[in-house]
């Protein structure tokens, strides 16, 4: 494995990026975290086949560009809760050791999770896509830290999507919720797996609910 780049490194490649107006190049890197809490950034970032031997934290930054992590592997949590994105967020591919929070955040282009694999819950609750959210072949398992156990649910609940929802093939060890989202296109659930509930209460979704060999435990069903 690579030395993982100092604090300092990375640092200066995000400078670097911003007086060369381009995204800060991580890609295929190594990084012991990345911790970019509360900062405003005027370009993305580019983590493409990276590994990151810790979480990464980005609660409440704001990031003028798109942010790719295809590919990436996280050996922690993601945090981007209230984090905004003048771009597309793509995490397909990618495998996270721990949970991903991006809890009210606005994302100005698509978010592609195509085939990410999460240890835990993916949570997109309140967040504002402005395109399409790509969940197809999303894996969230369930896992264990210290002798507690995080259900891989995925929360969608309250979240606003402009474009539309794939789920198709997805793998949900957990809950899917769905509670008050709103969707402008339609939503795609064919052949999902979903461990434990299926909330639909009262969902607002525009275009085609498709629930063509969708299996779950038990379905709460309530939407407009």
């Amino acid at each position: 494995m690579a030395r993982p780049l100092t604090l300092a490194e990375i640092t200066h490649e995000i400078r670097t990026g911003e007086m060369e107006r381009r995204p800060a190049n991580f890609r295929g890197a190594t990084l012991s975290t990345l911790y970019l809490m509360e900062k405003k950034l005027g370009i993305g970032l580019d983590l493409e086949n990276a590994v990151i031997l810790g979480p990464v934290s980005m609660a409440d930054s704001s990031l003028d560009g798109d942010i790719n992590f295809k590919n990436a592997k996280i050996q922690g949590s993601i945090y981007m809760s209230e984090a905004e994105i003048n771009g597309g967020l793509d995490l397909s591919f990618a495998q996270a050791q721990g949970v991903i929070n991006l809890v009210g955040s606005k994302i100005r282009g698509s978010l592609n999770a195509q085939g990410l694999e999460v240890n835990g819950f993916l949570s997109l609750a309140k967040a504002q896509i402005l395109g399409n959210l790509n969940l197809r072949n999303l894996i969230l398992k369930n896992a264990n830290y210290e002798g507690l156990t995080v259900v891989g649910d995925l929360y969608l609940n309250r979240a606003i999507i402009q474009g539309g929802v794939d789920l198709t093939e997805a793998f949900i060890e957990g809950t899917l919720d769905l509670t008050v989202i709103s969707v402008n296109h339609s939503a795609d659930l064919t052949s999902a797996q979903v461990g434990n509930l299926l909330i639909l209460r009262d969902a607002l979704i525009k275009g085609d609910l498709i629930l063509k060999d969708t299996k779950y435990k038990k379905m709460i069903k309530h939407y407009l």
